[in-house]
């Protein structure tokens, strides 16, 4: 069997191509070929992957980036991929016509500028569509991008990360696909285990509270740091991450007489030894997909407590659901963040047994086999 991972504008640094790692890597030991395919140039090359310099998609070529920035202008990002799909899409073909590919899988963005030539091909879905950007906008673009969704969602083969994924995007977006599955990201439970028994990042407590990601409005780290506020601080509060939202972070967190107590240590590259020393993980978000950091921290053996944005009700099951909480909701968020050190609950990669990459390759298999029918 010989698949395609289409990941785009994606590189290897990125979330898109380290969610899929596992599963591409399994698929092969099965004795499947499986090429990442990127149009942004991902740096050295990996095995058989291919970086294709898709005109007036790669930023790498003048000429491109100059087309891009011409019609993006006119059109607006999104319109300007819908516009021009065709284009991407021949260019994609004819790049991979002569790699005689059993099935292709377009994951994340990719299926935007690539709409019009998926066929029979399978996208696979990573989050919230309606949640995390249609539902930001006000006036006449907020009906212009949905209905611009449902075009280019509408019969389609989606595969979605999470249950709530398919919700956005069959009740919220109003999309209807030929078919619309759930294929969770998969894990390879050793090599996490493996990098999070590293040594952990230097200056940090001896124990604490445990936050990742980018501060921008999706995460609600403005959120956590008030429900924080009002519980009994029994450890200090760490937050990853770098971004423009940063600086209100912390000046919140000095207006509510927390910034002794809150700790923003930025942009962590080797983060996983971080979750085996913290007390408790807390996802705070409006909108997820399937939030890989609760993963890592169930496996590290981390409790967690999070709001019921995206796959957290897939991911945090039967006696660990009740340290979810509603979004949004400060006190509720501080009074579970207070009971679960009382009694913490023993967590385990048996938590999310079903995310192993092994069961997940199968899946895609199964998927692969059935692109013709």
């Amino acid at each position: 069997m010989k698949i395609a991972f289409i990941l785009g504008g994606s590189t290897y640094e990125q979330s898109l191509y380290r969610v899929t790692f596992d599963v591409a890597n399994e698929l092969r030991t099965k004795g499947s070929e499986v090429d990442c395919v990127f149009w942004e140039n991902p740096g050295a090359l990996k095995g058989n992957d291919k970086f294709l310099p898709i005109f007036g998609l790669c930023k790498d070529r003048r000429r491109s980036k100059l087309f891009a920035k011409l019609f993006t202008a006119i059109f607006g990002k999104h319109g300007y991929y819908y516009i021009f799909s065709k284009l991407f899409s021949r260019q994609l073909n004819l790049a991979l016509g002569q790699e005689g590919y059993d099935a292709i899988f377009f994951h994340g963005q990719s299926c935007i500028p690539m709409h019009a030539g998926i066929g029979n091909n399978y996208v696979i879905v990573h989050s919230c569509k309606y949640e995390n950007f249609i539902a930001r906008h006000r006036g006449l673009k907020k009906p212009f991008y949905r209905w611009l969704y449902q075009k280019i969602y509408s019969g389609k083969k989606l595969l979605t990360v999470s249950d709530d994924v398919a919700n956005d995007m069959v009740h919220k977006i109003g999309a209807r696909p030929r078919s619309i599955e759930t294929i969770h990201n998969g894990f390879d439970f050793a090599r996490l285990g493996r990098e999070i028994a590293a040594p952990e990042p230097a200056g940090l407590p001896a124990a604490y509270l445990m936050a990742a990601g980018r501060p921008d409005r999706t995460k609600r780290f403005d959120l956590l740091i008030r429900a924080y506020a009002k519980t009994r601080k029994d450890y200090p509060l760490v937050i990853f991450g770098n971004g423009k939202l940063l600086g209100q972070l912390k000046e919140l967190a000095r207006q509510l007489q927390v910034s002794d107590h809150v700790i923003f240590p930025g942009f962590c590259p080797d983060i996983l030894p971080a979750f085996r020393h913290a007390k408790l993980y807390v996802s705070s978000s409006d909108v997820e997909g399937l939030p890989t950091v609760i993963v890592e921290s169930l496996i590290a053996g981390t409790p967690v407590v999070a709001t019921d944005a995206g796959g957290s009700n897939e991911l945090l099951a039967g006696e660990l659901s009740r340290w979810i909480v509603p979004r949004g909701d400060v006190d509720a968020l501080a009074k579970a963040i207070d009971d679960i050190l009382l009694t913490p609950p023993s967590v385990s990669e048996k938590n999310v047994a079903f995310l192993d990459h092994r069961l997940i390759a199968n899946q895609y298999l199964r998927y692969a086999e059935q692109v013709n029918e």
